[in-house]
């Protein structure tokens, strides 16, 4: 709802910070108190019932993207990878969108970072992310001026290969005899 929404804008744009700020302030006007009351309340309220996954939402469609605490949390990465499929792949769509457009490297570190714990955390995010050019976004960021953003897109591609060979691993064990599980037999 649209409540919902700009509540989670507010939060995003760090408006409680400065509602703290602004009520250690004196004002003689009662009304500015009560509204700086009322605001701090509803959006304290809102915060409540913010889930990491909206917070994570709300970051990609502003499109100004920084390092907020869900980025580098496992946890969420491990329950809300597979929601990045949602709504058609629309947020991945957003995060190559920023690849493709951005020139600020913080956007561009937490947008490669992001695609590679999709990757990490989603069995078939390797595939999506190919399909959507994702891939070869990342992969041109490997020589990019700033540290941070090749940093980063090296480590989605490690993720994007990695991925490959933990499954060729478990392919290489399930042809593996039984009775001599350390040889891996070849062709006569």
């Amino acid at each position: 709802d649209l409540i919902h929404e700009h509540a989670v804008a507010m939060v995003q744009c760090k408006v409680l910070k400065q509602l703290e700020l602004l009520e250690a302030r004196k004002f003689d006007d009662p009304d500015i108190v009560d509204d700086l009351e009322f605001l701090n309340e509803k959006l304290q309220e809102s915060v409540q019932d913010l889930s990491s996954f909206d917070e994570y939402t709300s970051e990609v469609k502003s499109g100004r993207l920084e390092w907020s605490p869900v980025h580098k949390n496992e946890k969420f990465w491990r329950e809300n990878a597979i929601r990045l499929n949602e709504n058609n792949y629309s947020l991945l769509k957003m995060l190559v969108r920023l690849l493709e457009s951005s020139k600020d490297p913080l956007i561009l570190s937490v947008a490669a970072h992001d695609l590679g714990e999709y990757v990490r955390h989603y069995p078939r995010g390797k595939v999506v992310i190919e399909q959507l050019g994702g891939k070869q976004m990342v992969m041109q960021y490997l020589s990019h001026e700033d540290p941070n953003v090749r940093f980063e897109a090296l480590i989605a591609v490690q993720k994007l290969m990695v991925h490959n060979w933990e499954y060729l691993g478990r392919q290489l064990q399930s042809d593996q005899p039984k009775d001599n599980p350390g040889l891996v037999q070849t062709a006569a």
